[in-house]
């Protein structure tokens, strides 16, 4: 009688061992998961060894929540000179095509939301009181740790452009002003990255993302690099495109390198207690980074139509000239428990200029050369509120 009950035990005890086998590796696997996991999120967000504690306070990384009220100013200058020689009653004369193109804009004001964890966020920005014709958009996406931040913004803003176009054509002048029908349109690609070379005592990402607090004052000697990719479009229709002989999209491509400096200032700071109670801290911060272009490409691209009136676009690239562009950057940030407030500003400006050969035609009339310049400046301040969960 005891051997059998000792025999139906094991059965048993054999039975529910098997039964929880798959609920044990589940376990297991999730453990495993969690684990690499981890190694991605202490990977990017981990505290740095480098910092000194007595400059820099280390919160341990978590989720965090901003929203955002927005003020910002975008504008944008190009002006061709095209040229070439024709030849007309047996003479050969010399036609130039001038035209310049600005981009509207006034005082635009914007909400965001920004969504994080520890060094990563993602941001998306929209402009209030406009048009749903005149688009005006813009995302984020920032790598911000202490020492080095990588940070990729995308605009679309698409509103009237105002335009002047003088065509001489030896005998003749033609010349016209006023605003474009369709709207234009104007789209930046910016990946901006900066190191500090101070990484002992100083963090950029104090101010300006605000996953960690500068609790003494200190600068640093900064290394940054930029990508722009920008376009600037009319409609195909429009009458200022047809002045310009078709010309209806050009696009600058550059990477730019350059160094500077940038300063965090704390006047004030408390340190919280061991339960993370009672932080309280006011940092300043100011950056300036001069750089040059050492690679700029333009591209034109016209659209005409042949003489069975079927559409033609055609495409040029040139090497732009050497440039100087800079990155200023300027906030302040008040931090209490989890909670903060930054206020900061920046200012955005690019320059590109080059030339190049253009196979159009236009009526009996080949232009040969095309010479674009221009600029593209972009000012925003923003207001934030932020909460770390």
């Amino acid at each position: 009688m005891f051997e059998k009950m000792r025999a139906i035990y094991i059965i048993r005890r054999t039975v529910t061992v098997l039964a929880l086998l798959p609920i044990l590796s589940l376990q297991l696997s999730a453990q495993e998961k969690t684990s690499l996991w981890q190694k991605f999120v202490n990977a990017i967000s981990a505290p740095s060894l480098e910092l000194d504690s007595e400059y820099v306070y280390q919160p341990a990384p978590t989720w965090n929540v901003a929203v955002s009220a927005d003020l910002g100013h975008v504008g944008n200058y190009l002006t061709n000179h095209l040229s070439t020689v024709a030849e007309l009653d047996d003479q050969v004369i010399d036609v130039t095509a001038d035209a310049t193109l600005r981009l509207q804009g006034g005082l635009d004001k914007g909400i965001g939301l920004q969504v994080g964890y520890g060094n990563l966020s993602l941001g998306y920005n929209q402009k209030l009181g406009v048009d749903k014709t005149y688009k005006n958009t813009s995302f984020s996406f920032d790598y911000m740790a202490p020492g080095y931040a990588v940070q990729v913004q995308y605009f679309d803003f698409r509103r009237p452009m105002d335009y002047e176009a003088l065509i001489d054509l030896g005998i003749v002048t033609l010349d016209d002003a006023g605003q474009t029908e369709y709207p234009g349109r104007m789209t930046s690609f910016i990946v901006d990255a900066f190191y500090a070379f101070n990484r002992r005592n100083f963090a950029y990402s104090a101010v300006y993302k605000g996953n960690v607090v500068q609790r003494r004052s200190a600068g640093t000697l900064m290394f940054g690099a930029k990508y722009i990719q920008g376009m600037v479009s009319t409609h195909p229709d429009e009458f200022a495109s047809q002045l310009m002989m078709g010309l209806t999209n050009q696009t600058t491509r550059q990477i730019s390198f350059g160094g500077g400096l940038s300063y965090n200032l704390v006047p004030y700071h408390r340190q919280p207690d061991e339960n993370g109670k009672g932080l309280r801290n006011l940092t300043f911060n100011v950056t300036a980074i001069p750089m040059v272009t050492l690679f700029n490409q333009f591209i034109t691209t016209m659209e005409n139509e042949d003489e069975n009136f079927n559409p033609v676009k055609t495409k040029s690239v040139m090497n732009g000239n050497m440039l100087v562009n800079y990155v200023l950057k300027a906030g302040a940030i008040y931090t209490w428990d989890r909670f903060s407030v930054n206020l900061s500003g920046s200012y955005d400006r690019y320059n590109y200029r080059g030339a190049s050969d253009i196979p159009a035609q236009f009526d009996d009339l080949e232009f040969e050369k095309v010479q674009s310049s221009g600029w593209f400046r972009r000012w925003t301040a923003s207001l934030k509120f932020c909460v770390r969960f």
